[in-house]
């Protein structure tokens, strides 16, 4: 089991990341995404130690709501603790919203 599966909170962007089967030897993961209580499937989810083995860490995951619409992230984690994990996104609803993100996902 990777150190990267678990529940993050993000409160700045009112957001809940679950991240689970994290595969450190390929570097992908599958979860779920709720933000503001829409909830989202991560559609692609990667992630990819510096130099292939070492710290830090960099992730990045797309999420789709069919309803909704897609939400885009790009993370850093400076160890493979994961405690806290900074964060950019965006969301695109289909009404043609289109909104930026951020704030640090914290693990709980």
């Amino acid at each position: 089991m990777s150190s990267i599966n678990g529940t993050y909170v993000n409160a700045n962007a009112g957001a809940k990341l679950t991240i689970t089967d994290g595969n450190d030897s390929n570097g992908t993961f599958s979860g779920k995404l709720n933000q503001n209580g829409v909830n989202y499937d991560i559609t692609y989810g990667h992630y990819h130690f510096q130099n292939s083995t070492g710290q830090p860490t960099i992730i990045t995951f797309a999420a789709l709501n069919d309803g909704t619409g897609y939400q885009s992230w790009a993370l850093f984690s400076p160890d493979h603790n994961y405690s806290k994990v900074r964060a950019a996104g965006s969301r695109t609803n289909f009404d043609g919203d289109v909104v930026n993100l951020a704030g640090e996902f914290v693990k709980q």
